[in-house]
């Protein structure tokens, strides 16, 4: 399946309409994508300017598909594991489901055993992608394996779409600081930049 496929797939996946996402009838961002097809996020700009601010919003389905190289073979084996040890509210209120926890552990277990596992949800800083994203990843351009989850909700609290696996390509996937698309850029090829990209602490 091709990574345009596999994202907008994420892009449209229902989240539900959870009382901590009070999105309305129409207000989440899946129900809104769900009106789309796949050639019409092909079709949308890459960065769309705003007449009445300084810089750009930036297309999450271009993002995406220009940083990330879909993982099929490992996004299949977190699934398995998943169902090996279901989640149920009364029958097995202590198994797995696809959330950032089980995830964690799932990567820690398989992907990177010696190594701390991080979480990242963009929510928490200034950014210009048209959606939020949360990924899971253990060393910045020294790792190239990441857990992807798009906030397809309304609420930032609530409505995130099943994690993926993804290979990632760092300088793209970061670039996404304001700084870096500037209205008076509009007109230029965005330059990635990693010191103005995403500064993690922990």
């Amino acid at each position: 399946m091709t990574i345009e496929k596999i994202i907008y797939e994420m892009l449209t996946e229902s989240t539900g309409e959870h009382f901590l996402d009070s999105g309305g009838a129409y207000g989440r961002h899946w129900q809104r994508n769900q009106k789309k097809s796949l050639n019409d996020f092909i079709k949308e700009d890459y960065v769309e300017y705003d007449k009445d601010y300084d810089t750009g919003t930036k297309s999450l389905f271009h993002h995406l598909t220009e940083s990330l190289t879909y993982n099929e073979k490992l996004t299949n084996k977190l699934n398995n594991w998943i169902k090996k040890d279901k989640y149920h509210y009364v029958d097995n209120p202590k198994g797995r489901c696809n959330d950032m926890e089980t995830v964690e552990q799932f990567m820690l277990e398989f992907i990177y055993p010696d190594r701390k596992i991080n979480c990242h949800y963009t929510y928490n800083e200034d950014n210009v992608l048209s959606q939020d994203i949360q990924f899971i990843y253990s060393e910045i351009h020294e790792t190239d394996i990441i857990a992807l989850s798009i906030h397809n909700g309304c609420d930032a609290r609530g409505g995130f779409t099943d994690y993926k696996i993804f290979n990632v390509d760092w300088d793209m996937f970061l670039s996404y600081s304001p700084e870096q698309y500037k209205k008076d850029d509009e007109q230029k090829a965005p330059e990635i930049d990693t010191s103005q990209t995403l500064s993690l602490n922990f």
